[in-house]
């Protein structure tokens, strides 16, 4: 997972710059940068002028931590291509054997197959060798490329404004534009062409509305934060406990908790508080994830008071488990959990970081042990039947359910991904 985005036009190097801080949120352990001027192709901070653009946030899927590795410019005969991708391909090897991690390789097999095959059936073949997700932008010597992979689960975005053309990941960066749909490859530059890569159906990503995704971005046409308070809705219809006040942790479940505590008639609180320097310690490498320097408690809010925690999902619960207990520690008397998300019991291989059942928290517990894990008087999550309902159809359950959008041997692909770090 990570956040890309590309210009093609005047100005295009200003351009990505600007895109730059709203995408950050998809990627924080590095940003890279490519450009075209003068005919060259260069990594580094682009010049306003630059003719294209290409910028990468990283979130880290394949290759070291703490590193920014994308933008990759590949060569091969006389082609010469930047590439910067969202997703995982974790079988990068297989697409380019000397590479050390996926966005190299895909860059590589890419410019690779477009020399052999020529840019549309070069496309194809690329997307059609990657098991896992690839959506990508490419700055090529025919124009700025936006690839969106097959099945749709990394979303990606296209806009056409004053003269330039402009592709991210999320439709917040580009201050609009459409989304383009799965399979769908678009050039922009001296030729301008739209083709299939693939046939797919799509399976948006579902912790794209629940947690990834910018709250003012639209997924499918729809705003995420219509989404993440319909879930809020959704997750609180037959609550059975009473609690006075209604927390979240921030900041991704603040809509969900607003929706939840509208349909409970109870008062959203601010109870719980992050640094906005802290960061999203989910998307942190694993040596970097402290909550506990992360968040505080505001007593007076929650002393004397049953709570109801409410959070989007939980993977890993190093968040969970430390704002439960500063919440006991701030006096209240009791901490209802609620997940809007069901149990999340299976890896991803599509563009999160957690590649092994062994690091989920939901991996062979029960409910109630994972309610001991974390601390939480009681912990429910939103049924499997309403999460559907209010995503739709068209969405990955992988990681919540074991059924991917390719049959994927689950412990090959860990295998694969535990060598690939």
């Amino acid at each position: 997972m990570c956040g890309i985005g590309g210009a093609w036009g005047e100005g295009a190097g200003g351009i990505v710059m600007r895109m730059t801080p709203w995408l950050m949120h998809r990627g924080q352990e590095g940003v890279g940068y490519a450009y075209l001027r003068d005919g060259a192709l260069r990594v580094g901070t682009p010049p306003e002028d630059a003719q294209a653009a290409l910028v990468h946030t990283r979130y880290s899927t394949s290759g070291p931590y703490g590193a920014a590795l994308q933008p990759v410019i590949a060569k091969y005969r006389d082609l010469e291509i930047a590439l910067a991708f969202n997703g995982t391909a974790i079988n990068y090897k297989q697409l380019d054997r000397d590479a050390a991690f996926d966005g190299e390789a895909l860059a590589k097999c890419l410019a690779r197959e477009i020399w052999e095959l020529g840019l549309e059936d070069g496309v194809r073949e690329t997307c059609g060798r990657i098991v896992g997700a690839a959506s990508f932008i490419a700055i090529t010597p025919w124009g700025l490329l936006a690839v969106r992979d097959p099945r749709g689960v990394r979303p990606l975005a296209v806009s056409l404004e004053g003269g330039a053309f402009r592709a991210a990941s999320e439709t917040v960066a580009i201050r609009g534009g459409t989304e383009l749909p799965p399979g769908t490859a678009l050039l922009y530059g001296s030729a301008t062409k739209t083709w299939r890569v693939a046939p797919g159906d799509l399976q948006l990503c579902a912790l794209e509305y629940v947690y990834f995704a910018h709250p003012a971005s639209r997924l499918c046409g729809r705003l995420v934060v219509d989404v993440r308070r319909a879930l809020g809705v959704a997750l609180a219809e037959g609550e059975r406990e009473e609690a006075d006040v209604v927390a979240y942790v921030p900041e991704t479940a603040r809509h969900i908790a607003a929706g939840f505590a509208e349909r409970l008639g109870l008062k959203l609180a601010d109870a719980v508080v992050k640094s906005r320097f802290a960061g999203r310690v989910f998307l942190k490498p694993p040596f970097q994830r402290d909550a506990e320097d992360a968040f505080r408690v505001v007593e007076e809010y929650v002393r004397g008071r049953r709570v109801f925690l409410v959070d989007d999902s939980l993977i890993r619960g190093t968040n969970l488990r430390v704002v439960v207990r500063l919440l006991r520690a701030a006096g209240a008397s009791k901490v209802h959990v609620r997940i809007a998300s069901p149990p999340i019991r299976w890896p991803c291989f599509y563009g999160m970081d957690f590649q092994s059942r062994r690091e989920l928290v939901a991996w062979r517990r029960s409910v109630d042990e994972i309610r001991a894990e974390v601390g939480a008087d009681t912990l429910r999550y939103i049924s499997l039947d309403a999460f559907r309902a209010v995503l739709g159809g068209g969405t990955c359950l992988g990681c919540f359910t074991g059924e991917y959008p390719q049959e994927i041997d689950v412990e090959w692909a860990e295998r694969l991904a535990a060598r690939s770090i």
